[in-house]
């Protein structure tokens, strides 16, 4: 900006200072001008008052007293705007004497008119040559005198208007080169802050990382841990309950629910485990999402058809992603296991799968009529543990969704949710297309 700035600034008195000087060129032109309309109008008065004498008749002498008048007052309006462009008063000097000189001639013309007008042909040859022919002489010589004044005035304007354009140009040149200075300056204090704050971003993120490892190694180590008494728990409840020991109704219905919440506790450890391990990419490896998907219909129609709910299935073959394949199966389960466990109930209950390409990504979309959710718990959905207001009374746990999240962005994907109340969720997950495959596959386990 300062730069354009100073080019705007130049230009301006660059387009000041040539409007000025070609101002003054043109006055001094057209001075010139009017000290040749006055010589040629000297000479032509000697030439109508020879004619003037030379008249046989008064109409012929009243001829050329008009041609006369014209010369003269042609003459006075030349003066006249000589004077009015006159650019100093100093130039007055010789323009007087030029002037008086051309008054003299005026007057010395008119009294050769007038001896003429009496018919005095020699007196007024003899005042012709005597009088008027000096004075004409004398207007010639300053004539000239004005026009080489008015050559030193051009020139000086030239000389100034050089003078004008080295300062102008000196001016801007050293304004460029301090803006230049200001904005390496300017720039190399901007790249170091940026340098800083992008080394301790990097060193922030570095942390986080570290710390988002050690929380995840945490969990897991945890969850292990829970599972390694949990399962001989569950074991242990189940062989009382079956071994009829426990003959009393009560307490056998208590050993029911310690063992149910036993088996829920470990299927909540289990998603827990899934979930820490899903925010980590593994080798990459290639795989068909249609298949996955289709895999998984076969296990998921039999449950929809039990709780009276219609799969309708639109699947393009050959849709292939950067995602084992596995990991692609735990993708569309809980998507799918969501939208038929939150429809079940509602009146025609209907959920769409479809699996396609659409510019240069494989979609994933799996649409529903069921209950629906607020913008509040679309706003929340995908935090652990968190469990919709709507769906308090159905079973689940809180991790499926953000378990599915953690798999899909991993994996270089997008997750989107839109949802009514009332009116059922669309869930879109959208992956790049992979060209070709890889070999192994790596599941979450």
């Amino acid at each position: 900006m300062l730069l354009s700035a100073v080019a705007g600034f130049t230009l301006w008195t660059e387009v000041r200072t040539s409007h000025d000087v070609a101002m003054r060129f043109q006055e001094a032109l057209d001075r010139a001008g009017l000290i040749g309309r006055i010589r040629v109008d000297a000479i032509s008065l000697e030439s109508a008052i020879e004619a003037h004498i030379r008249a046989t008749d008064d109409s012929e002498r009243q001829a050329a007293n008009e041609v006369m008048e014209d010369i003269l007052a042609d003459v006075r309006e030349a003066s006249h705007e000589y004077t009015r462009t006159l650019p100093r008063e100093d130039t007055l000097v010789v323009w007087q004497r030029f002037n008086q000189a051309c008054n003299r001639l005026a007057e010395q013309v008119r009294a050769a008119a007038l001896l003429s007008n009496r018919q005095e042909a020699e007196r007024a040859r003899h005042h012709l040559v005597a009088q008027v022919r000096p004075v004409a002489e004398e207007i010639d010589g300053l004539a000239g005198q004005l026009t080489k004044e008015n050559a030193d005035e051009s020139r000086m304007l030239l000389s100034h208007l050089a003078s004008l354009r080295a300062r102008n140009l000196g001016f801007g040149g050293g304004v460029t080169l301090v803006a230049m200075l200001v904005s390496l300056v300017v720039g190399l204090h901007i790249t170091s802050v940026l340098g800083r704050q992008d080394a301790t971003i990097q060193a922030q993120m570095k942390e986080l990382d570290r710390r988002n490892q050690e929380l995840d190694a945490f969990t897991q180590r945890v969850a292990h841990d829970l599972m390694g008494p949990l399962s001989p728990l569950k074991g242990y409840l189940t062989l009382l309950r079956r071994s009829g020991a426990v003959k009393d109704a009560q307490a056998l219905e208590l050993v029911s629910l310690s063992e149910s919440s036993a088996v829920r506790m470990g299927e909540l450890i289990e998603a827990l485990l899934r979930f820490c391990r899903s925010g980590t990419r593994g080798e990459r490896m290639v795989g068909e999402l249609d298949t996955a998907v289709t895999t998984l219909l076969l296990e998921v129609s039999q449950t929809a058809a039990a709780q009276g709910v219609a799969l309708e299935r639109d699947v393009s073959a050959g849709v292939k992603v950067a995602c084992p394949s596995q990991l692609l199966q735990l993708i569309a389960q809980n998507l799918l296991s969501n939208a038929v466990k939150y429809t079940a109930g509602r009146p025609e209950a209907r959920v769409s799968v479809r699996v396609g390409r659409e510019g240069g990504e494989a979609v994933l979309e799996v649409s529903d009529n069921g209950v629906g959710m607020s913008e509040d718990t679309q706003g929340k959905l995908f935090q652990p543990f968190f469990r919709a207001p709507e769906t308090r009374g159905i079973p689940g746990h809180g991790l499926g969704l953000a378990t599915t999240r953690r798999l899909v962005e991993a994996h270089e994907g997008t997750l989107l949710l839109r949802s009514t109340p009332g009116a059922g969720t669309r869930v879109t997950v959208r992956f790049p297309l992979a060209a070709e495959a890889a070999p192994a596959v790596l599941g979450v386990g």
